[in-house]
């Protein structure tokens, strides 16, 4: 069994939480308030751009040419390719064009940017993991019950996570952390496998500060 194989079914649990939150349930029907939706893709545009800044540490930090290459790609994608979802909906929901950041999302950026930085770099590859993995997995869960609900108003999302592209570099980037934690001691998996979990329930943590639409208490 791989790390990730392993990895997976350790956080299965989690996963099912995620699939069950009313955020995703009620994307998935089409029923979600659009307001709820609208302050997620707002924290998402700052999360992407986050998220693209601590890729690109991570590629930086790389030793394999090869894994300089796909994390910098990655990076551009979390910052154009999948912005470019964020810009239509920016315009059709009224979205401002500077965002303050909720603490939740504040929260989860901080962690990766500060794991991609000062852990080591398999950590730091386990620590970014989840929002490729977890989102293909939800993304393709809600797809395939779309089914019988027509006209959902969030379909372009949900192409987005559970299309051809996206998957591509869901794979890689399970190919690259694999590679890494075979080669990683026993005492950087366990540090591995931490990462991720905490990255998972920061995953967790945004969407349901999405649908609560989280505001700072001071």
């Amino acid at each position: 069994m791989t790390w990730t194989e392993s990895t997976w079914e350790h956080i299965t649990p989690l996963y099912d939480k995620i699939i069950e939150m009313p955020f995703n349930q009620e994307l998935m029907k089409g029923t979600l308030p659009k307001e709820k939706f609208k302050f997620y893709m707002a924290q998402d545009a700052y999360y992407l751009g986050e998220f693209g800044k601590a890729l690109s540490m991570i590629s930086s930090r790389m030793r394999s040419t090869e894994h300089v290459l796909a994390f910098s790609q990655f990076a551009s994608g979390a910052i154009v390719v999948e912005r470019a979802l964020h810009e239509g909906y920016f315009k059709t929901l009224g979205l401002p064009e500077n965002v303050q950041p909720s603490p939740s999302c504040l929260l989860y950026t901080n962690y990766l940017l500060n794991q991609a930085a000062y852990g080591n770099i398999e950590t730091a590859v386990a620590a970014v993991l989840p929002c490729f993995w977890i989102y293909k997995k939800v993304g393709d869960f809600i797809y395939s019950q779309q089914k019988n609900i027509p006209n959902n108003p969030y379909k372009d999302w949900i192409d987005t996570y559970s299309g051809e592209e996206f998957a591509k570099s869901v794979q890689l980037a399970l190919e690259i952390t694999d590679e890494l934690a075979e080669s990683a001691s026993r005492s950087a998996q366990q540090e591995m496998l931490t990462a991720f979990e905490m990255a998972s329930k920061l995953e967790w943590m945004f969407w349901d500060s999405a649908y609560r639409m989280e505001k700072w208490a001071v």
